[in-house]
């Protein structure tokens, strides 16, 4: 991901990627960071190790490969200088000759103690780890005494459950939020509640939550980023076929009728101007997975709900899911406004791209701020675009969806107070501040969240609306099990047959509730709720 066209440039824009292949091939990453730079270094994981040089100027990290560090450039040697020479002295007495002849031994100097190594593991790309390699520059510049090797690992999830049956966990990484109860419980995260005290971290104040966070009364996790769901629409194309913008016309809250009307106005056929035509909506899943992500904002802003904390079940039976799902169902086989999962792969093929959204035929397209930077750099100013809430069922409100990614310390690691530094670091201004700048998702941390001058400022023009819903309370996050992806895997195949019109909308999601409450284990906590009531 680069900048955008405009404005600030991106923390670490220094930094220069270059790759030689796809995404698992082998990649050649150069750093500009220590002036002269240092030579490219060949990846086959992308594996990048920051190294704090104590005594080094400011750049003070290296970037090197698995195999071991880059060899820093050898310091230049002073020039050498012809020697002088004294004047004759006169030949010492005796005395002084005995005084000089076995000087005192002088102390050596002691040798530099070598930094603490840890390592910090996690599923982030090249170009989002390019967009913080500023921040993890002046963590090197500020601990010196340590030497944290970021490793990226395309199958983070399987990667540490081996790594956790194991206890050869890296020292600290980003959570899988599917088994952080699983871990939990074992003892195999670090509990950081002292921590905290000691570094007067208050999460409920500082940070957003989802709720994963603490477990049991105590903490265990640093926040790191969160996410918010809306509506990322095309205002260009609303306005090429006379459609109304929903923030014009109903100051961004609208009706399941309203949304209908525009998508339907948006919708065209392929023809001598679009070889594709265009579409009034596109979700991730293309309406056919994942409930508690993709589906469930058009549900709880229906007035329905999809868990139950307290009783630790799924409660997609209730009345109000349904209707919402079997509107959604009818927008693809009946009003034909949203594109289904054949629609999708004609339109992808067809425009050889998986975004057709930068692409400038799709109408509205669901949006979590993952994509922000990278609509920054694919739309750019080929069309005007924002973020929307999204609409809701007859006398409800929106209420919004949020996940998080989380930044946990083994508990077994040999360098607790190391890991846990560079951890707090990611929660800390310098990271936080890099995610505002870049969009690179909502910073956990609050201020650098409501900061106007970076995350908050245009474009889009109502980034205000994917906080909103954080600082109301007016949200839900995903259900939180030691099954959870197992649970949503067969509500999916459930919803899959409702859109392939196998089965009815009520009979999916009655059997998709069954299915689902069958996969809830849990041990002796749940997880935390941080929204609040319907206001």
């Amino acid at each position: 991901m680069s900048e955008a066209s405009s404005g600030p440039a991106p923390v670490g824009a220094g930094l220069d990627a270059k790759s030689s292949g796809g995404g698992t091939g082998r990649s050649t990453y150069q750093s500009e960071a220590m002036g002269g730079g240092v030579s490219a270094s060949r990846l086959t994981r992308r594996t990048w190790h920051m190294v704090a040089v104590a005594g080094a100027s400011a750049a003070g990290m290296i970037l090197a490969a698995c195999g071991g560090d880059a060899p820093a450039a050898a310091p230049t040697a002073a020039a050498k200088a012809e020697p002088t020479k004294a004047p004759a002295a006169p030949a010492p007495t005796a005395a002084q000759a005995a005084a000089t002849a076995a000087p005192a031994p002088t102390v050596a100097p002691a040798a530099a103690k070598a930094p603490v190594e840890i390592t910090y593991q996690t599923f982030f790309p090249q170009q989002r780890l390019d967009l913080l390699a500023g921040s993890f520059k002046v963590f090197a510049e500020k601990n010196p005494t340590i030497k944290a090797n970021v490793v990226f690992d395309a199958d983070h999830r399987a990667k540490l459950a081996t790594q956790m049956a194991a206890d050869s966990a890296p020292d600290t990484f980003i959570h899988d939020v599917w088994s952080a109860a699983k871990y939990y419980e074992a003892g195999g995260i670090l509990d950081l509640t002292s921590r905290f005290a000691v570094d007067k971290i208050d999460l409920a104040r500082d940070y957003s939550l989802i709720g994963i966070e603490q477990w049991c009364g105590k903490s265990y996790a640093v926040p790191f980023y969160v996410t918010s769901m809306l509506l990322a629409y095309n205002k260009d194309l609303l306005k090429k076929f006379g459609a109304p913008d929903p923030w014009e016309k109903w100051n961004g809250q609208w009706t399941w009728d309203d949304f209908l009307s525009v998508a339907k106005q948006v919708t065209k056929a392929p023809g001598a101007d679009s070889p594709t035509g265009s579409w009034g909506l596109v979700m991730d899943g293309n309406g056919i997975d994942n409930i508690d992500r993709n589906l469930q904002v058009w549900m709880t802003s229906n007035g329905g709900e999809t868990y139950d904390v307290p009783n630790m079940k799924y409660t997609l039976d209730d009345p109000k899911s349904i209707e919402a799902m079997d509107f959604l169902v009818k927008l693809i086989n009946e009003q034909k406004v949203m594109a289904g999962p054949d629609d999708w792969k004609k339109l992808t093929d067809t425009l050889g791209t998986t975004d057709p959204f930068a692409a400038g035929v799709i109408g509205f397209r669901q949006e979590s701020t993952g994509r922000l930077s990278v609509y920054a750099q694919q739309v750019g100013d080929k069309f005007e675009w924002d973020v929307v809430p999204f609409p809701s069922g007859k006398g409800s409100k929106f209420i919004g969806h949020s996940d998080a990614d989380v930044t946990n310390v083994a508990a077994k690691g040999k360098n607790l107070d190391a890991a846990y530094t560079f951890a707090k670091f990611l929660g800390g201004e310098e990271t936080q501040g890099a995610l505002a700048q870049n969009k690179l998702l909502i910073p956990a941390l609050k201020k650098a969240a409501d900061d106007t001058a970076t995350f908050l400022k245009p474009p889009p023009k109502h980034l205000q609306a994917f906080v909103e819903p954080l600082r109301s309370g007016q949200f839900r996050t995903s259900f939180y099990h030691y099954n959870g992806l197992e649970a949503l895997r067969v509500q999916n195949e459930q919803l899959k047959r409702a859109v392939m019109k196998e089965t009815t909308v009520k009979e999916a999601m009655l059997e998709a509730n069954r299915a689902a409450n069958a996969q809830v284990k849990f041990g002796s906590c749940r997880q935390t709720v941080t929204w609040k009531a319907r206001g």
